[in-house]
Protein backbone atom coordinates (compact mmCIF):
# COMPACT_ATOMS: atom_id res chain seq x y z
CA UNK A 1 0.00 0.00 0.00
CA UNK A 2 2.61 2.48 1.37
CA UNK A 3 5.08 1.31 -1.46
CA UNK A 4 2.56 2.07 -4.10
CA UNK A 5 1.43 5.47 -2.91
CA UNK A 6 5.03 6.35 -3.08
CA UNK A 7 5.28 5.74 -6.51
CA UNK A 8 2.52 7.63 -7.47
CA UNK A 9 3.32 10.48 -5.90
CA UNK A 10 6.77 10.55 -7.08
CA UNK A 11 5.41 10.27 -10.61
CA UNK A 12 2.93 13.06 -10.44
CA UNK A 13 5.27 15.73 -8.60
CA UNK A 14 5.92 17.74 -11.67
CA UNK A 15 2.13 18.17 -11.77
CA UNK A 16 1.49 21.96 -12.44
CA UNK A 17 -0.30 21.94 -8.61
CA UNK A 18 2.15 20.41 -7.28
CA UNK A 19 4.87 23.12 -8.23
CA UNK A 20 2.49 25.89 -7.15
CA UNK A 21 2.15 24.35 -3.24
CA UNK A 22 6.01 23.65 -3.60
CA UNK A 23 6.83 27.47 -4.10
CA UNK A 24 4.42 28.39 -1.78
CA UNK A 25 5.27 26.79 0.83
CA UNK A 26 9.12 26.67 0.56
CA UNK A 27 9.06 30.57 0.02
CA UNK A 28 6.87 31.43 3.63
CA UNK A 29 9.17 28.10 5.37
CA UNK A 30 12.21 29.67 4.29
CA UNK A 31 11.20 33.41 5.18
CA UNK A 32 10.29 32.47 8.58
CA UNK A 33 13.47 30.60 8.97
CA UNK A 34 15.03 33.79 7.91
CA UNK A 35 13.31 35.94 10.46
CA UNK A 36 13.43 34.00 13.06
CA UNK A 37 17.50 33.60 12.52
CA UNK A 38 17.68 37.60 12.21
CA UNK A 39 15.66 38.06 15.65
CA UNK A 40 18.16 35.52 17.25
CA UNK A 41 21.07 37.34 16.13
CA UNK A 42 19.82 40.56 17.20
CA UNK A 43 19.82 39.09 20.88
CA UNK A 44 22.93 36.86 20.60
CA UNK A 45 25.51 37.89 22.41
CA UNK A 46 28.90 38.69 20.59
CA UNK A 47 31.51 37.08 22.97
CA UNK A 48 30.95 33.83 25.82
CA UNK A 49 33.56 35.11 28.65
CA UNK A 50 33.38 32.14 31.17
CA UNK A 51 36.23 33.26 33.63
CA UNK A 52 38.68 31.06 32.17
CA UNK A 53 41.54 33.03 30.09
CA UNK A 54 42.80 30.23 28.54
CA UNK A 55 38.94 29.59 26.80
CA UNK A 56 38.28 33.21 26.74
CA UNK A 57 40.58 33.52 24.17
CA UNK A 58 38.18 32.08 21.88
CA UNK A 59 35.08 33.53 23.20
CA UNK A 60 34.00 34.99 19.42
CA UNK A 61 34.86 31.98 17.61
CA UNK A 62 32.40 29.73 20.48
CA UNK A 63 29.57 32.37 20.34
CA UNK A 64 29.40 32.28 16.03
CA UNK A 65 29.71 28.58 16.64
CA UNK A 66 27.49 28.37 19.39
CA UNK A 67 24.83 30.45 17.35
CA UNK A 68 25.18 28.78 14.08
CA UNK A 69 24.80 24.97 15.70
CA UNK A 70 21.63 26.67 17.27
CA UNK A 71 20.54 27.93 13.82
CA UNK A 72 20.98 24.22 12.15
CA UNK A 73 19.27 22.76 15.15
CA UNK A 74 16.41 24.58 14.97
CA UNK A 75 15.77 24.73 11.25
CA UNK A 76 15.68 21.00 11.28
CA UNK A 77 13.38 21.09 14.13
CA UNK A 78 11.30 24.11 13.17
CA UNK A 79 11.28 23.19 9.55
CA UNK A 80 8.39 20.21 9.53
CA UNK A 81 6.40 22.34 11.80
CA UNK A 82 5.67 25.26 10.02
CA UNK A 83 5.79 23.82 6.60
CA UNK A 84 3.16 21.60 7.61
CA UNK A 85 1.09 24.25 8.93
CA UNK A 86 1.33 26.22 5.51
CA UNK A 87 0.38 22.73 3.92
CA UNK A 88 -2.70 22.75 5.69
CA UNK A 89 -4.13 25.41 4.30
CA UNK A 90 -2.27 24.33 0.73
CA UNK A 91 -3.14 20.15 1.19
CA UNK A 92 -6.19 20.50 -0.93
CA UNK A 93 -4.48 21.36 -4.05
CA UNK A 94 -2.33 18.51 -3.63
CA UNK A 95 -5.01 16.22 -2.71
CA UNK A 96 -7.17 17.45 -5.35
CA UNK A 97 -4.67 16.99 -8.39
CA UNK A 98 -3.84 12.62 -6.49
CA UNK A 99 -7.59 12.64 -6.82
CA UNK A 100 -8.10 14.33 -10.59
CA UNK A 101 -5.38 11.69 -11.66
CA UNK A 102 -6.20 8.66 -9.85
CA UNK A 103 -10.01 8.54 -7.98
CA UNK A 104 -11.63 11.03 -10.32
CA UNK A 105 -15.09 10.25 -9.21
CA UNK A 106 -13.75 9.84 -5.38
CA UNK A 107 -13.18 13.37 -5.16
CA UNK A 108 -13.36 15.00 -1.04
CA UNK A 109 -16.35 17.64 -1.59
CA UNK A 110 -16.60 19.04 2.19
CA UNK A 111 -15.85 22.60 2.49
CA UNK A 112 -13.30 23.20 5.79
CA UNK A 113 -13.34 27.13 6.49
CA UNK A 114 -9.29 28.28 6.37
CA UNK A 115 -9.57 29.63 9.66
CA UNK A 116 -10.31 26.17 11.12
CA UNK A 117 -7.64 24.64 8.92
CA UNK A 118 -5.16 27.54 9.95
CA UNK A 119 -6.21 26.90 13.58
CA UNK A 120 -6.01 23.49 13.70
CA UNK A 121 -2.34 23.55 12.13
CA UNK A 122 -0.65 26.46 13.94
CA UNK A 123 -1.99 24.37 16.89
CA UNK A 124 0.09 20.31 16.15
CA UNK A 125 2.70 22.83 14.58
CA UNK A 126 3.41 24.62 18.05
CA UNK A 127 2.86 20.99 19.63
CA UNK A 128 5.81 19.84 17.42
CA UNK A 129 8.11 22.77 18.20
CA UNK A 130 7.93 22.09 21.81
CA UNK A 131 7.89 18.70 22.38
CA UNK A 132 11.29 18.68 20.25
CA UNK A 133 12.40 21.69 21.94
CA UNK A 134 11.52 19.23 25.04
CA UNK A 135 13.46 16.14 23.45
CA UNK A 136 16.64 17.99 23.24
CA UNK A 137 18.40 16.87 25.87
CA UNK A 138 16.94 13.01 25.06
CA UNK A 139 18.21 13.55 21.63
CA UNK A 140 21.72 14.60 23.03
CA UNK A 141 21.84 11.77 25.41
CA UNK A 142 20.79 9.67 22.81
CA UNK A 143 23.04 10.59 20.20
CA UNK A 144 25.80 9.76 22.68
CA UNK A 145 25.36 6.65 23.59
CA UNK A 146 23.80 4.86 20.99
CA UNK A 147 25.90 6.48 18.16
CA UNK A 148 23.04 8.09 16.73
CA UNK A 149 20.52 5.74 15.70
CA UNK A 150 18.48 6.30 19.32
CA UNK A 151 18.26 10.18 18.38
CA UNK A 152 16.92 9.06 15.44
CA UNK A 153 14.24 6.53 16.39
CA UNK A 154 13.17 8.96 19.00
CA UNK A 155 12.71 11.88 16.22
CA UNK A 156 10.65 9.37 13.84
CA UNK A 157 8.72 8.18 16.66
CA UNK A 158 7.53 11.48 17.98
CA UNK A 159 7.84 13.75 15.07
CA UNK A 160 5.59 10.41 12.91
CA UNK A 161 2.78 10.59 14.96
CA UNK A 162 2.33 14.13 14.90
CA UNK A 163 2.72 14.35 11.30
CA UNK A 164 1.29 11.26 10.54
CA UNK A 165 -1.78 12.78 12.35
CA UNK A 166 -1.88 16.10 11.27
CA UNK A 167 -1.36 14.80 7.10
CA UNK A 168 -4.37 12.63 7.86
CA UNK A 169 -6.16 14.80 8.97
CA UNK A 170 -5.67 17.56 6.34
CA UNK A 171 -6.73 14.87 3.68
CA UNK A 172 -9.71 12.68 5.65
CA UNK A 173 -11.54 15.60 6.27
CA UNK A 174 -12.06 16.70 2.92
CA UNK A 175 -14.27 13.58 2.70
CA UNK A 176 -16.00 13.35 5.87
CA UNK A 177 -16.62 14.92 9.45
CA UNK A 178 -14.01 15.36 12.09
CA UNK A 179 -15.71 12.95 14.50
CA UNK A 180 -15.10 10.44 11.67
CA UNK A 181 -11.74 11.58 10.48
CA UNK A 182 -10.55 10.86 14.46
CA UNK A 183 -12.03 7.67 14.43
CA UNK A 184 -10.54 6.32 11.39
CA UNK A 185 -7.58 7.62 12.40
CA UNK A 186 -7.86 5.65 15.89
CA UNK A 187 -8.83 2.34 13.61
CA UNK A 188 -5.39 2.73 11.20
CA UNK A 189 -3.55 4.02 13.96
CA UNK A 190 -0.65 1.66 13.14
CA UNK A 191 -0.70 2.81 8.60
CA UNK A 192 -1.25 6.25 9.52
CA UNK A 193 2.19 6.28 12.09
CA UNK A 194 4.43 4.53 9.57
CA UNK A 195 3.22 6.80 6.75
CA UNK A 196 3.91 10.33 9.32
CA UNK A 197 7.20 8.13 10.15
CA UNK A 198 8.30 7.87 6.26
CA UNK A 199 7.74 11.92 6.59
CA UNK A 200 9.57 12.68 9.31
CA UNK A 201 12.36 10.80 7.43
CA UNK A 202 11.69 12.91 4.54
CA UNK A 203 12.36 15.90 6.30
CA UNK A 204 15.87 14.52 7.90
CA UNK A 205 17.51 13.89 4.31
CA UNK A 206 18.80 16.95 2.76
CA UNK A 207 17.41 18.21 -0.43
CA UNK A 208 14.76 15.44 -0.17
CA UNK A 209 13.29 17.55 3.05
CA UNK A 210 12.11 20.03 0.97
CA UNK A 211 10.06 17.46 -1.29
CA UNK A 212 8.75 16.09 2.14
CA UNK A 213 5.64 17.86 2.11
CA UNK A 214 4.53 17.49 -1.19
CA UNK A 215 4.93 14.24 -1.30
CA UNK A 216 3.89 13.43 2.24
CA UNK A 217 0.80 15.05 1.41
CA UNK A 218 0.41 13.31 -1.94
CA UNK A 219 0.94 9.90 0.13
CA UNK A 220 -1.09 10.42 2.77
CA UNK A 221 -4.06 10.97 -0.19
CA UNK A 222 -3.20 8.04 -1.54
CA UNK A 223 -3.27 5.99 2.00
CA UNK A 224 -6.81 7.74 2.29
CA UNK A 225 -8.06 6.34 -0.67
CA UNK A 226 -6.69 3.04 0.02
CA UNK A 227 -8.28 2.42 3.64
CA UNK A 228 -11.59 3.76 2.37
CA UNK A 229 -12.09 6.53 4.02
CA UNK A 230 -13.59 8.67 1.59
CA UNK A 231 -16.51 5.38 1.64
CA UNK A 232 -17.46 6.02 5.09
CA UNK A 233 -19.04 9.67 4.12
CA UNK A 234 -20.97 8.27 1.01
CA UNK A 235 -23.89 6.11 0.89
CA UNK A 236 -23.72 5.02 -3.18
CA UNK A 237 -21.20 3.33 -4.73
CA UNK A 238 -17.79 3.92 -5.35
CA UNK A 239 -16.02 4.20 -8.83
CA UNK A 240 -12.76 2.17 -9.48
CA UNK A 241 -9.76 3.60 -9.22
CA UNK A 242 -7.10 4.54 -12.07
CA UNK A 243 -4.63 1.53 -12.11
Amino acid sequence: MIVLAINRSWQQLLHPKFRSVFLTAIGAAATTLVLLTLLLNAYWPETFVVGWDWLDEFSDWIASAGFWSVVAVGSYLLFPGIVTMVMGVLADQIAGAVEEEYYPNRRGTRKVPVFDIVVSAAKLTLLMVLINLLAIIPYLLLFLLTAGTGALALFVAINGYLLGREYYEMVAVRHVDMRTVNETRITYSGKVFWVGGLIALMFLVPFLNILAPILGAAIMTHVVHQLGVPDHGRTGPTADRKA
